[in-house]
């Protein structure tokens, strides 16, 4: 009986971790971006830099775009497993109260 409950605890706890993670996953992504952008023209300030040349601004964007894109990328292929972990865990569940074990 314990197992069963412990399924079903574990079947709500990763429904939640989906829901909180990846839900609210495009708010983290745009406030972030906006402080790392707010630092560095803090700290361009602080150091007296006027303004970057075109050539380094596009290299340091391209860079931070191309960090995105994987960060973006490797958060999609986890979301996949988690969702079909889910599905089945609930599957099992269910097929373990039926058949009594």
């Amino acid at each position: 009986m314990s197992s069963i409950f412990f399924m079903c605890l574990l079947d709500i706890c990763i429904a939640s971790l989906e829901k909180c993670l990846f839900r609210s996953f495009g708010h983290f992504s745009v406030g972030w971006l906006a402080f790392l952008l707010l630092s560095f023209i803090n700290c361009l300030y602080i150091l007296e830099i006027k303004l970057l040349s075109i050539a380094s601004f596009e290299t340091i964007f391209s860079q931070y775009i191309s960090c995105l894109f994987v960060f973006f990328l490797v958060s999609f292929a986890v979301q996949k497993p988690i969702s079909l972990i889910r599905s089945h865990g609930f599957i099992f569940t269910l097929i373990s109260v039926a058949l009594g074990q």
